[in-house]
């Protein structure tokens, strides 16, 4: 058994069945098992037999595709506006910079309060702004100041839904049905990221951008009809604090410096966050200018990625019966950083969509597996802030880099940055796993065998 099972195994054991349900990380049997019928509908596809998750998940899937609609349309309608990658990358810096700022004091709110209330709100919110968005690109008033403001606030918004979306799926399947939980959510997402992408290039070429925007406002309402009909007792509530915001900030952070493999992981997603997955924020420049395509070529170009982030979620959906896991995380990184380099190097139209098939679903994987894994170590009374810290890395290092490769690609040409990043993630990878691998065994916080973290084969 590889060192990803013991982990996820010796996670959920930690919790004794009988406390499982009253701190909220195993739903209670009904919850659980719905009505009898839907359960056995969806027996096979793990945690879509609990009927709560199942709403959510169908709700998100909508949305998704409203939010990659969205993406699709901002990123032509700057490159209009602007006719710079700096200006792509700067509006990919406006979504990450509160993501930055707030995502911890997020995970605190997230382990305090009632997180279906908190989600309704965020779900509310991101809607109007997508809402407004629409109206001032459709009455032709838009600019671009106006896109990095909506950018900044709709960044906001993300920084408080993330770790409390992520932090209420235990609360929802339990921790064994949690990396079914993770996969098929990133399965929607990713899915999403097919229909929408492909969807947007129609939809651009016909009706504009504002088209994008309006319908990505409307898709905010399947969420929020979701969250209203989830019972209450399925939606755990995190007891109370009294420390203040610092401190519980610093038990989060704490525990992530105690754990070395978690560390590790931390790091590996830093790296390919910042490195190389800005390439999708980049791509309207890529399609245009070194494919000489349109607005279709660009969202082609993102639905095949799409796809291989899909075929990527849906492996991580059933990576629990994976042998050899860790070979298989560290292949993913590996593959990832080849086909980006190779995309770069091989200008050629049905080339670079078989590369982005297979980088999308090697980011997928890597990325998906290892929120599976942290989510399994992280104990309940911190979780929020675990992954408060995650969604720093996932959504708010990528911009960064977005920006820093944008200039860099205005300097130095289209197909540049993309080889920057690849090289870089593949040696600051192969840095991070050469210091793990000098002493795999130690665990700063010295709590190493009560976390399962222990030298096993990959």
């Amino acid at each position: 058994m590889g060192i990803l099972g013991r982990i996820r195994e010796r996670a959920a054991a930690a919790i004794p069945p009988e406390e499982a349900t009253a701190t909220g990380a195993v739903p209670d049997e009904a919850a659980l098992a719905g009505d009898a019928a839907g359960a056995g509908r969806f027996a096979r596809m793990g945690a879509l037999a609990v009927p709560d998750f199942r709403a959510l998940w169908l709700g998100s899937l909508v949305s998704n595709v409203g939010t990659w609609m969205q993406q699709i349309g901002s990123g032509w309608l700057v490159l209009q506006l602007t006719d710079s990658p700096f200006w792509l990358g700067m509006v990919a810096f406006a979504a990450a910079l509160p993501i930055l700022a707030f995502s911890l004091p997020a995970g605190v709110l997230a382990d305090r309060v009632d997180r279906r209330r908190l989600l309704l709100g965020t779900q509310a919110l991101a809607g109007t702004l997508a809402l407004t968005l629409a109206l001032l690109t459709g009455f032709g008033v838009v600019r671009i100041w106006f896109i990095l403001a909506i950018t900044l606030l709709s960044g906001t918004v993300m920084a408080f839904h993330m770790p409390t979306w992520q932090a209420m799926l235990p609360d929802l399947v339990g921790k064994d049905r949690l990396m079914n939980a993770v996969g098929l959510n990133s399965a929607a997402f990713n899915g999403a990221a097919v229909v929408g992408p492909a969807l947007a290039g129609v939809i651009l070429g016909t009706f504009g951008p504002a088209a994008c925007f309006a319908l990505n406002a409307a898709s905010y309402l399947a969420v929020i009809a979701a969250l209203l009909t989830i019972r209450a007792h399925s939606v755990g509530r995190a007891e109370g604090e009294q420390a203040s915001v610092l401190e519980s900030v610093g038990a989060g952070l704490g525990f992530i410096r105690s754990r070395r493999l978690v560390l590790a992981f931390f790091a590996l997603a830093a790296i390919v966050s910042l490195a190389a997955r800005p390439y999708l924020q980049l791509l309207p420049v890529f399609a245009r200018d070194v494919l000489g395509g349109d607005a279709r070529l660009y969202g082609t170009l993102m639905a095949a990625n799409g796809v291989g982030a899909l075929a990527g979620a849906l492996l991580t959906a059933a990576f629990a019966r994976v042998p050899r896991k860790g070979l298989v995380l560290l292949g993913s990184v590996a593959t990832f950083a080849i086909g980006l380099i190779a995309f770069a190097l091989i200008p050629r139209v049905p080339v670079a969509l078989a590369l982005l098939v297979l980088v999308g679903g090697a980011t997928t994987l890597f990325m998906s597996a290892t929120n599976t894994v942290i989510q399994s170590l992280a104990p309940d009374d911190v979780r929020g802030r675990v992954l408060s810290v995650w969604s720093m890395i996932a959504a708010g290092v990528m911009p960064l880099g977005s920006l820093l490769l944008g200039g860099l690609a205005s300097l130095t040409g289209r197909v540049t940055y993309v080889i920057v990043g690849g090289a870089g993630v593949a040696l600051l990878a192969a840095l991070v796993i050469g210091v793990l691998a000098r002493d795999p065994r130690r665990d700063t916080g010295g709590h190493e065998e009560s976390h399962g973290v222990e030298r096993v084969p990959a």
